[in-house]
């Protein structure tokens, strides 16, 4: 497995330590990690990188996974035509204090569509936002209270490294390993909405994390083709058995 990484190391917002950390624990189980190298291009047989000495090469490939961020949903450019609002350079609307429009302030914006004080566009951020304009349209139905600006709580980060090992950084606190891997594990567990999401998904990972197996698995096709030789196996079934 080869790991792309533009910049000079990989996870460099845990520092410098947490990143070497996490380096050693890939390169453990096999990854091959490229530093400074940029993906060009990507096709159905492989991808294009750039590397720090700027030469482009092709590594072959039948399966990619990009993770290098996301552009914001069109809806989000739609309410800026609309709205006169401004966007930036990810397609996300950068909303006042409350998270509201600008001169709009019954439409709130929150999440992935939101820029926020330049905030990262993070799963912390979109629930506290999301929270935040909650609790303002409550109290503005109930008793017609002034919408407060909404202050992030930088909770810290974690990322999972393997399959027992993790890095954490939290308000000048570093873990990496077994013990960071138990925290993440928690933090996930406690956020989930629901007792049985939460039962059900221990369950998962403990037999994911204890054996080498994985219950879930995503399916891609045709989905047309798919219906269309379901429907065409049926109706053979049903003539067959036809007396």
């Amino acid at each position: 497995m080869l790991l792309f990484e533009g910049g000079p190391e990989i996870l460099a917002t845990f520092g410098d330590k947490l990143s070497s950390k996490a380096t050693r624990e890939l390169e453990k189980i096999g990854i091959e990690i490229h530093l400074n190298s940029i993906v060009t291009h990507i096709d159905a047989d492989g991808v294009d990188v750039k590397g720090s000495e700027g030469l482009v090469q092709h590594f072959s490939s039948k399966t990619k996974i990009w993770a290098a961020g996301v552009s914001a949903s069109p809806l989000a450019k739609m309410l800026a035509d609309a709205t006169g609002a401004q966007c930036d350079r990810a397609g996300r609307i950068m909303v006042q204090p409350d998270c509201t429009l600008p001169g709009h302030p019954e439409v709130f914006v929150v999440g992935d569509m939101m820029n926020c004080n330049d905030l990262p566009g993070v799963a912390e951020v979109a629930l506290q936002s999301g929270l935040h304009a909650g609790h303002v349209i409550r109290n503005r139905v109930r008793n017609g209270a002034a919408p407060t600006p909404w202050k992030y709580w930088d909770l810290g980060s974690m990322a999972a490294v393997d399959r027992r090992s993790a890095v954490l950084s939290a308000h000048g606190v570093r873990l990496s390993g077994r013990i960071a891997w138990l925290v993440w594990l928690v933090v996930h567990i406690t956020f989930m909405t629901g007792f049985k999401n939460r039962l059900t998904a221990l369950i998962h990972w403990f037999l994911c994390f204890v054996g080498t197996g994985r219950l879930e698995r995503a399916i891609v096709g045709d989905l047309g083709q798919s219906l269309a030789h379901d429907s065409g196996h049926r109706k053979q079934s049903a003539r067959s058995t036809t007396p």
